[in-house]
């Protein structure tokens, strides 16, 4: 991709705000972009020889952990937009880390040694690189107190309306998102079976809280922000 169409696509990321134009053109120079298909792994863990920064220019990712049993822990998601591998920059990102394709994405792809660079020399990105892996990490501890404190139908519940009020869009009076997680994948993200998932969702459905096919999940405003109220 060229020098030009980089640049463009980095303006659409909040972090452009906090970089002058001689770093954003830096960052043009160094940054690679790479496609990758659905269901593609992006390595996260320091077992890479080289620890990236990543920035989502299209598509959803889903952040993966694998147990010491070996089996797979979806821990949050990743939407258009979002800087992901800033954990590296701490040296905190679990070795098992990694990152799945929910759909085909386009992934701009920087160093961290360069971007470590950058952040010595510009406290303003420092102070927002801190501030995106302190939200990440509340994220996860919001989502520990759930499981302690909440019945599964609850978690269930609140997981899909965050997930569509996050990575959705507005349609007139709803929000909607392109239905990219199976019961499987939210059974993990909630930790409850896929049967479990299934009938919450579709008592949902039929109490009009949700609407959802193959292909979307919609949620009326009003659901939304009663549920934020509360």
């Amino acid at each position: 991709m060229d020098f030009e169409s980089k640049y463009w696509y980095l303006t659409h990321f909040q972090l452009s705000k906090r970089l002058s134009g001689k770093e954003m053109k830096y960052l043009c120079t160094t940054m690679e972009m790479k496609f990758f298909k659905k269901e593609d792994e992006i390595k996260l863990g320091q077992r890479k020889i080289t620890n990236d920064i990543y920035f989502l220019k299209s598509g959803t990712i889903k952040a993966v952990s694998l147990s010491s049993d070996g089996e797979e822990i979806l821990k949050y998601i990743i939407k258009r937009g979002d800087i992901f591998g800033i954990l590296n920059l701490m040296e905190v990102e679990n070795d098992d880390d990694y990152a799945v394709a929910m759909e085909d994405s386009i992934i701009c792809i920087i160093d961290s040694n360069y971007f470590k660079k950058m952040m010595e020399e510009n406290r303003k990105l420092n102070n927002y690189i801190f501030k995106l892996a302190g939200v990440q990490i509340k994220k996860l501890e919001r989502n520990l107190a759930s499981l302690i404190y909440k019945d599964a139908k609850t978690r269930i519940e609140h997981f899909i309306k965050d997930y569509v009020k996050d990575v959705g869009e507005e349609e007139e009076d709803f929000f909607v998102v392109k239905n990219l997680l199976s019961n499987n994948d939210i059974g993990k993200l909630t930790s409850t079976s896929r049967q479990t998932v299934n009938k919450t969702l579709n008592s949902l459905k039929r109490h009009n809280i949700i609407d959802f096919d193959k292909n979307m999940i919609r949620i009326n405003k009003n659901i939304l922000q009663k549920n934020i109220r509360n």
